[in-house]
């Protein structure tokens, strides 16, 4: 369990996976102190549309595990199609409220950051 308060996280923190092309909008990033927050880049940084999905380390860590083994069913990332648009949404399993909106291409870019291992702690330590 968690007893480190959330951090405020800076528009800096967050990162997007390198597959991500630089000018182009992507699934961002952010750990620290035990705690994860994920937020979408086409929505402007720290605006009232900025919503976030919040995780703590343990939590991103066992979703990582389990993307990269083909197994996220029950974990806390849950990522849907919608089928009349083709979206996909991010929302944090048991937890209603903040959904995130991407693109086929945006997430095959986080994937493939999740498979190099970028979002993992110890690339945020360098």
């Amino acid at each position: 369990m968690i007893t480190t308060p959330r951090p405020e996280f800076t528009e800096h923190d967050f990162r997007k996976a390198t597959r991500s092309e630089p000018t182009k909008s992507c699934v961002r990033v952010a750990r620290r102190g035990g705690w994860v927050e994920m937020r979408d880049d086409k929505v402007p940084f720290g605006s009232p549309e900025d919503h976030r999905l919040v995780f703590t380390a343990e939590e991103f860590d066992a979703y990582l595990t389990g993307e990269r083994d083909r197994r996220t069913s029950g974990l806390c990332l849950e990522i849907t199609r919608r089928d009349e648009d083709g979206l996909f949404v991010f929302r944090q399993r048991g937890r209603a409220g903040v959904e995130l909106v991407f693109t086929e291409a945006e997430v095959a870019a986080f994937r493939d950051g999740v498979a190099k291992r970028e979002f993992d702690a110890i690339a945020y330590a360098a």
